[in-house]
Order: structure tokens, then C-alpha cells, then sequence
């Protein structure tokens, strides 16, 4: 990263919860999952969206570009 730019805007955040505990709690760049019409990418300010989800996982990219994988089975966004 560029030494004093603040890319806190490029930044959403995620929580990823199963009925028991939180899988993921953070600020992510991108978040990278499937549904039934195939994959997709969501982006901070992405328009509204609802969807249910199929697994295999759903892939996390942080600030830093590094990957994140969460296995899932199901799951709704």
C-alpha cells in the first residue's frame, strides 16, 4: 500500500454465522461466493442483493489481497 493514503473506503464489513458461533468477523475487499446462477463477486456498495448461497466455500479477500477460504454448505446473502 501507498504510505499515507487511506484505503478504508475500499472496505466492507463481513460476518459469516452458523447457528452456533461466527466463522468470520472483519473488513474484507471483496467477497467471492457461488449461487444457483453461478458465481459471484461483491464489492463495497454493491447494489442490494439477495441470494441463496451453495458451497462449496465462500472466498474472503483482504485489504493486504490475501484469501480466505470458508467452507459452506448453504447459506443465504
Amino acid at each position: 500500500m501507498m504510505q499515507g493514503v487511506n484505503f478504508k473506503f475500499l472496505f466492507m464489513k463481513l460476518s459469516i454465522f452458523t447457528l452456533k458461533d461466527t466463522l468470520f468477523e472483519g473488513e474484507v475487499e471483496k467477497v467471492i461466493t457461488r449461487t444457483p446462477l453461478g458465481e459471484i463477486t461483491v464489492l463495497k456498495d454493491h447494489l442490494p442483493l439477495i441470494s441463496t448461497l451453495t458451497g462449496p466455500n465462500v472466498r474472503i479477500v483482504n485489504g493486504n489481497g490475501k484469501e480466505e477460504n470458508i467452507k459452506i454448505n448453504s447459506g443465504f446473502i
